[in-house]
């Protein structure tokens, strides 16, 4: 076994379990199980937030400093499993070394329908949003060095995923810290639900509380102060969006890193992922 999948392996039995929420105490927790192809320590999570069990792969950075934490990247998918039609995007954050560079855990997920990261109206087994805040961040600050601050929790993910990440924040800027979108459809609403949307939402007025662009007025005060908290990039299929949501939020003077020069096929593995994340994870005070 490599050192890195071995101090996985080790952080994550050293420290203690997660601590749920006795309502959700169905939750459990198989692994972690090394993958070193991957260069990564998967889990296995039944819960009742989805419908099957779930699988969580965590990337650490190849040293891991006594006494030091870190960042926390959830690279959220576009598809129900990690990797398929749409590429795995943490293997490109590996790729990108960049767990090594900007010291960060890596973290992603896998669904057993379209992600949305809502909430259907009554299937509650298909509660993403909700799966990601209650289980997997749980279970990633219980087991590896973590900082554990909201601020620290970031989020990146493209077309369905980015608007999710982008949502994610609004929803919930006193939980997660940041959040990435690049090729997003973040303009669409409760009224064009495309794309797999309606099935998860299951109505109209269920996805309303979850769109990025009626949240941007709501969540504005929250977002104006210290530096830029979401980073809004593009393009291949959806540069308007991307254009109009950074109007929408300069509108309502929300500091943000846009960039809709950043063109590059609709897929993970195309290329744009170590770009954005140059832009992402720059430091506040860097030119």
């Amino acid at each position: 076994m490599k050192p890195i999948l071995a101090c996985l392996i080790v952080l994550a039995a050293s420290l203690p379990p997660s601590a749920f929420a006795d309502d959700e105490a169905e939750v459990h927790i198989e692994g972690p199980v090394a993958n070193p192809d991957k260069g990564v320590a998967t889990f296995t999570v039944t819960s009742p937030y989805l419908g099957q069990p779930s699988t969580i792969e965590v990337l650490l950075p190849d040293t891991i400093e006594a006494d030091h934490t870190y960042r926390t990247l959830y690279v959220l998918p576009v598809e129900g499993g990690i990797g398929g039609q749409f590429g795995d995007g943490l293997a490109e954050v590996r790729k990108a070394d960049a767990h090594n560079r900007h010291g960060l855990i890596g973290v992603t997920m896998s669904f057993d329908s379209v992600p949305w990261y809502g909430a259907h109206a009554t299937d509650e087994t298909k509660r993403h949003a909700a799966f990601i805040k209650e289980v997997v961040v749980p279970l990633i600050e219980s087991r590896y060095p973590a900082t554990g601050n909201p601020e620290d929790r970031l989020l990146i993910g493209f077309s369905k995923s980015g608007w999710g990440a982008v949502s994610l924040l609004l929803r919930d800027p006193d939980f997660f810290g940041a959040a990435c979108a690049w090729d997003a459809p973040l303009m669409m609403t409760e009224a064009e639900l495309r794309w797999g949307s309606r099935h998860h939402f299951g109505t109209p007025e269920q996805a309303a509380p979850y769109v990025p662009a009626t949240l941007v007025p709501q969540r504005a005060a929250a977002l104006t102060d210290g530096p830029p908290r979401l980073t809004i990039l593009g393009k291949d299929l959806f540069g308007r969006h991307v254009r109009q949501f950074h109007e929408l939020l300069n509108t309502h003077h929300v500091p943000h890193h846009y960039n809709n020069d950043l063109t590059f096929k609709h897929h993970w593995e195309s290329g744009w992922v170590p770009e954005a994340l140059e832009i992402f994870l720059a430091e506040p005070d860097s030119p």
